[in-house]
């Protein structure tokens, strides 16, 4: 048993002793007015057992487990980055996740999900079907994070953001990720950012522009809607990533209380994730831009939101 543990009244000895503070409360006629002052004093003790009693009940509340989850956008390096990730000691990643998206449904051809209720759920239209999906997903999350923290494991959660920032939906006020799990744990965030014009051109370039009005513009108020949701220390660049990976991931690892294997660049290629849509190589380094017509950079640069992002995020000597 712990000092504090041994010094610390139990529940029924504060509730006795706030009973009996009570007791001498009402005792004292306190709104006569010729009621001394010192006849008072005992009165001030009640706000100590108070916060004693808060202090019992607080330590009698289990504690919440750590949670840790990355966030960006797609075409962003978030895939490379979370593979890294992958590749800490005892990391489990799930990868691209987001319980009610209707991205990559087809709603007029039967797919073999065997492991995936919600998916034929859609397909026999059970009502309410969108709050079933946040009930069995915050079921299955917290049953997953258990059985991963039991074996000496730690669960990295990777969101689909792209299913709430860049689709027609409306943006949501928190991350449907963070809003569902965040009252059951303790939740660790890591984001990672991409020059918005480098992203929204792949974005394109894959056709994943879900969004309207289509525009770059459009695009970069979505990503600083999604941004400002978050610390600013908790965000991490790709391209500072991709130039100097190990203190890098260090400072992940940090903001995740992980212990870094410095050994990740060698074994991360062999992590199976979602979303690898635009990375083949084993290699982590900087890519070529997408090819834009100088005349598009100087529009996009010119972008309000765009200026906004460079100004906070150190992009606008690097967009040229």
């Amino acid at each position: 048993m712990s000092k504090q543990q041994d010094t610390m009244p139990n529940l029924s000895e504060l509730q006795l002793q706030l009973q009996q503070a009570l007791a001498l409360i009402e005792n004292n006629n306190i709104n006569k007015p010729d009621v001394a002052l010192t006849d008072l004093r005992s009165f001030h003790h009640t706000e100590s057992l108070l916060q004693r009693c808060e202090q019992v009940v607080q330590a009698s509340q289990p504690q919440k487990p750590i949670l840790r989850i990355i966030h960006h956008f797609a075409c962003s390096g978030g895939t490379l980055i979370s593979k890294c990730i992958a590749a800490q000691p005892n990391v489990f990643l799930l990868s691209e996740l987001h319980p009610t998206t209707r991205l990559g449904f087809n709603a007029n051809k039967g797919t073999y999900t065997p492991r995936d209720v919600i998916t034929q759920a859609l397909y026999s239209q059970i009502p309410e079907v969108d709050k079933l999906a946040e009930q069995l997903f915050v079921e299955n999350i917290i049953a997953t994070e258990k059985h991963v923290r039991e074996r000496g494991g730690y669960l990295v959660i990777r969101a689909h953001t792209h299913a709430d920032y860049c689709t027609t939906i409306e943006i949501p006020e928190v991350d449907t990720i963070s809003r569902l799990l965040s009252p059951h744990f303790e939740i660790k965030n890591v984001i990672t950012l991409r020059n918005p014009i480098d992203s929204f051109s792949s974005l394109r370039k894959n056709g994943w522009v879900h969004f309207e009005p289509d525009n770059f513009d459009e695009y970069c108020k979505r990503l600083y809607n999604f941004l400002k949701g978050f610390d600013f220390g908790d965000v991490f660049r790709y391209e500072d990533f991709v130039i100097d990976p190990i203190p890098h991931m260090k400072r992940m690892c940090g903001a995740y209380s992980l212990q870094l294997n410095d050994m990740f660049e060698d074994v991360f290629s062999q992590f199976i994730v979602s979303g690898d849509s635009g990375r083949s190589s084993d290699l982590i380094g900087v890519r070529d831009r997408v090819e834009l017509p100088s005349s598009d950079i100087c529009i996009m640069k010119q972008s309000y939101w765009f200026k906004k992002l460079a100004k906070d995020y150190n992009y606008l000597e690097e967009s040229s």
